[in-house]
């Protein structure tokens, strides 16, 4: 259960050393699986396999305990010991490989950690926005943060969460929203929610170098991921932010980077554990499907013939274990795991259909020239940079480079599978990715003839727009040679500065603390790299650590004083926000989805507030607005609430026009809601009332 609104010291302590237990357990588990099944790697691809390890086993405990309603702190607490214990003492001691001598740092890895501690810090610009007035995403406020404090509140992980009654967001995978319910139960309150995207940026990039490190082009391939990261589209949308799609990126380039770093012919570890990344992938955001398809094809293609059935079986099996736990969710609770589409009335779907019918895509608007100039044109130049044609076609001309052939004898003995295949078959799942953005659903999205979702869901390209840029360095003709390498490493160096050098992405007010975070970034690669870094004295090591553990606690506070406190002109909710800081431990209703898009600041200062929308439950998991007066009362007094907040209506294709909602009227003409307060949104009320007994259906009139 969420704690109170308590902040004091001890509270603080216990959350962080119950996140120390359960770091520390995992991490000893997934080094001592790495160490028996991976015992010759070392280095940035031994790091990134741990951490897909250790990701792997937590989301594992998280899934079961919260299934059966255990998803708070002690049980997790303990699973995590257990399980870490039960692994470690069933896992033979393997034999340690001499460690290697660190390789000299080029100028090239330079430029690369300069380009990538650039972009951390233009993602810190709105992480400390973020914690300076709290969360403010769209799709954060609407259902990423609601589920995630949800699954702290309840214990529950399982049940279907609606936040409104337009979109099929209650079967999405939810995945990331676990880690954020995990920060919630541990500190009783989201402040970690902030911070983590830039966590799984750092991994992002991690797992962008290794891809191209066994063919020494490790500098251009993280360089080429920082580049999709450094765009407006992705700043704007995942930094400081609940959104999920950075999450997914780090799942699918860690899969290809597990692939393409395995040295022992005909091991089979490596490719296991690529699976369950790319399992981890689709478990967490929908958009990874088709480069995730893509790359299992590609796996089983590149097999020799007489063993292409026993690695599909090795792929798909760890796949669907890891990656499954929603989709089948969704079977056993609407009878069709993916509900959005009933495979030509194979499966039942949510009846009557919530989507509304604008989920096109851009497939459909190919041969509009007013969709490309007034539409897709701009909104490429706002989301990919000034130079967005040069960031497009780097990420398709780069894969299609990988078909070619190699000069004879520049073959790598890294893997059973020679380096020319591994990146043709990248190259294909790159451009096959780029063309499946181009028919996904809701690319296009808004009424027909006017796209007005495309800007906003541009970011469903980037998937496969940095697994292309991350692959391209892999082409023969690119990583060839020395010159070729020096000229790609310094056409996306170039191309990343003409990126980032958009006074939007530096806000003034942020950016002394997104310089500091960069800085913290280099300095923390530069211990990392330090030749001897075991015989750093403990007392420094200790210090730092304490330093970190304090400031922590000075950071909350900060971030508790200004979360959703009242702000104008920052939304016509603000006001409810800012009201909704002081109370806690309550039943909230809301209606209308203008509150229902923004509903989480609801929750409360401590997110002990129960938040639900009021509608109407149907078969197959529909959910409709309730019709009638009687049936509106009979559901308040049924969810026994003492607050309900009535807003308008909210088309997001015309979000400055709100509709009535009929649910206010039913309200506020019983004796039983008391107004606690009241404001006009563009000619329509926003009201919140305090439940003081039953309502009355039979007074309806």
């Amino acid at each position: 259960m969420v704690a109170g609104v308590n902040t004091g010291v001890g509270r603080y302590a216990l959350g962080v050393a119950a996140l120390a237990v359960i770091c520390g357990s995992l991490a000893f588990a997934s080094v001592a699986i790495r160490r028996r099944a991976l015992a010759d790697w070392t280095g940035p691809p031994a790091r990134l396999a741990e951490t897909v390890i250790g990701l792997a086993l937590l989301v594992a405990i998280l899934e079961l305990l919260g299934a059966v309603g255990l998803f708070a702190l002690g049980p997790v607490l303990v699973a995590c010991v257990l399980a870490s214990a039960a692994i470690v003492r069933a896992t033979p001691r393997a034999i340690r490989p001499r460690r290697p001598r660190s390789p000299a740092i080029g100028a090239g890895i330079v430029i690369a950690l300069l380009g990538a501690a650039t972009v951390i810090a233009e993602w810190g610009a709105l992480t400390v926005q973020s914690y300076d007035v709290g969360i403010r995403g769209f799709d954060s406020l609407w259902y990423h943060l609601p589920w995630a404090a949800s699954f702290a509140q309840t214990g529950h992980v399982t049940p279907l969460r609606f936040t409104d009654v337009e979109y099929l967001t209650p079967f999405y995978p939810a995945t990331a929203e676990l880690l954020h319910g995990l920060g919630i139960v541990l500190l009783g309150r989201d402040t970690l929610s902030p911070g983590l995207n830039l966590v799984w940026l750092g991994l992002t990039l991690l797992a962008a170098y290794c891809i191209g490190r066994p063919r020494g082009v490790g500098a251009a391939t993280l360089l080429g991921a920082a580049l999709a990261m450094a765009t407006t589209m992705m700043d704007y949308s995942q930094a400081g932010s609940a959104a999920n799609d950075v999450v997914a990126i780090f799942f699918v380039l860690a899969a290809v980077a597990l692939l393409v770093n395995d040295a022992v012919p005909g091991r089979l570890a490596s490719r296991v554990l690529a699976a369950i990344a790319a399992g981890l992938a689709i478990g967490t955001k929908l958009t990874v499907v088709a480069p995730v398809l893509a790359l299992t094809i590609g796996v089983v293609a590149i097999a020799p013939p007489k063993d292409r059935l026993r690695a599909a079986g090795l792929w798909l099996g760890p796949l669907i274990l890891a990656g499954g736990f929603w989709y089948a969710r969704n079977l056993i609770a609407v009878g069709n795991p993916l509900p959005w589409t009933s495979l030509h009335n194979l499966l039942p779907t949510p009846a009557p259909p919530l989507q509304q019918h604008t989920g096109y895509s851009v497939a459909h608007y190919l041969t509009s020239s007013h969709f490309w100039s007034h539409f897709a044109q701009p909104a490429l130049a706002a989301g990919l940079g000034r130079w967005w044609y040069l960031v497009l076609a780097a990420a398709v001309i780069g894969p299609m480079l990988c078909l070619l052939p190699e000069r004879l004898g520049r073959n790598d003995r890294h893997s059973d599978i020679s380096s020319q295949a591994l990146a043709g078959m990248l190259g294909v799942v790159a451009l096959f990715s780029l063309a499946a953005y181009l028919v996904t659903p809701e690319t296009a999205a808004g009424p027909s003839g006017n796209p007005v979702g495309f800007a906003f869901n541009l970011r469903y390209l980037a998937p496969a727009l940095t697994l292309s840029l991350a692959v391209a360095p892999l082409a023969p003709p690119l990583a060839g040679t020395p010159a070729a390498r020096t000229a790609l490493l310094i056409a996306f160096a170039v191309i990343l500065i003409g990126t980032v050098a958009q006074p939007q992405l530096w806000p003034s007010a942020h950016t002394v603390g997104a310089v500091a975070i960069g800085a913290a970034f280099l300095a923390g690669l530069a211990l990392l790299a330090a030749r001897r870094p075991r015989r750093a004295p403990l007392a420094v090591l200790t210090a730092a650590t304490l330093v970190l553990i304090v400031s922590g606690y000075a950071l909350q506070g900060r971030y508790l004083r200004g979360r959703y406190a009242y702000r104008p002109g920052v939304s016509y909710l603000a006001p409810v926000w800012d009201l909704f800081r002081g109370i806690h431990h309550a039943r909230v209703g809301v209606v209308g989805t203008f509150g229902g898009f923004f509903s989480y600041p609801l929750y409360g200062l401590d997110v002990s507030n129960r938040v639900q929308y009021v509608a109407e439950r149907g078969p197959h998991g529909s959910f409709t607005p309730i019709a009638t007066c009687a049936r509106w009362r009979n559901r308040l007094n049924t969810e026994h609430l003492k607050y309900i907040v009535t807003t308008p209506a909210r088309d997001p294709w015309h979000p400055r026009s709100l509709q009535p909602s009929p649910e206010d009227r039913w309200t506020a003409s019983d004796p039983a809601a008391q107004p606690v307060f009241r404001e006009l949104a563009a000619g329509q009320p926003i009201v919140v009332y305090r439940v003081r007994g039953p309502f009355d259906p039979t007074s309806c009139g």
